[in-house]
């Protein structure tokens, strides 16, 4: 076994079948598609959030998808520098059988993992996301967010190592690079106020991904990604934010934003296709998704 493994990822794989099966259902809080559906919610809503109010606006909203942007191209950039292999047997879901036949595909396509392994882009998004809402959503005290976002990071990286996709020192790393990107973002955005610092330095990150991943599909989907955020932002920023939020609207934007663009966003995700298209199809994917809110203030108007 590789040394990164610590001898953990050995322990770890006597866990009875139910608490495995657990780990699956939590390693989802750092999944791609677990940001896109919460944090476009948050947008969409802004500060008419249910039982969170005040505590989010759309500004800050926004800023926490150019984190989770952020946080996806970080991960591809290093993993492309450093390409470290994954556990042996990453790739295979142990536990499918079960699952009735029509939820296997779905579970091994969480219980497992493909790609370079370091770090780990669950342990990276999930210290960026969790922690950096709780730099800006204003909920509880500082220290019960802090706990609780480090609480939540903490077991999807644990998880990680359980399910066998990733080695401890893959989690580890992920956990320190993710705080570290944090640290970065936080100070040049000045905690979430200029969402379009944290969509530049996300472009960025994208750009370097190019450099040391290569120019596949997924390096240059994220780079659509960020840059089609980054302009959207520049362009309609300041009438998206002068858009009034209310549950009403935010319904509508739901309605039409998921579907559409976090339909878009999954065929890209899924199909890996091209890389122009890919490329293409994320670019109008997240700019459509940020630019969404001002298809529920026409709806609205109409009413």
């Amino acid at each position: 076994m590789s040394t990164h493994g610590v001898g953990l990822v050995e322990a770890l794989g006597t866990l009875p079948d139910p608490v495995v099966v657990l780990f699956v259902l939590l390693t989802q809080l750092g999944d791609l598609w677990f940001y896109f559906l919460a944090l476009s919610t948050l947008y969409f809503f802004g500060d008419r959030f249910p039982r969170l109010g005040a505590a989010v606006d759309r500004r800050r909203a926004a800023y926490l998808v150019a984190l989770a942007l952020g946080a996806a191209a970080l991960t591809t950039a290093l993993k492309g520098a450093f390409a470290f292999p994954r556990p042996a047997g990453a790739g295979t879901a142990e536990l499918a059988t079960l699952f009735p036949a029509p939820l296997r595909g779905l579970y091994a396509e969480a219980a497992t993992g493909d790609g370079y392994g370091f770090p780990s882009g669950h342990a990276t998004g999930a210290a960026v996301v969790w922690v950096g809402a709780a730099t800006v959503v204003g909920v509880g005290s500082r220290r019960t967010r802090y706990v609780a976002a480090g609480g939540v990071a903490a077991l999807v990286a644990l998880s990680r190592v359980v399910l066998g996709v990733h080695f401890v020192t893959d989690v580890v790393v992920g956990l320190a690079a993710g705080l570290c990107y944090l640290a970065v973002v936080d100070r040049l955005s000045g905690r979430g106020d200029s969402p379009g610092r944290a969509f530049s330095l996300a472009v960025a990150v994208a750009l370097a991904g190019l450099l040391l991943a290569g120019f596949g599909s997924e390096p240059v989907a994220l780079l659509g990604a960020t840059l089609g955020a980054r302009i959207a932002w520049g362009a309609l920023g300041s009438s998206l934010l002068s858009v009034p939020a209310s549950r009403r609207t935010g319904a509508v934007n739901l309605a039409v934003g998921v579907p559409v663009f976090g339909g878009l966003f999954g065929l890209v995700y899924a199909l890996e296709p091209a890389p122009p298209v890919a490329f293409v199809g994320m670019a109008l994917a997240l700019g459509g998704l940020l630019g969404t809110p001002l298809v529920g203030e026409y709806v609205g108007d109409r009413r």
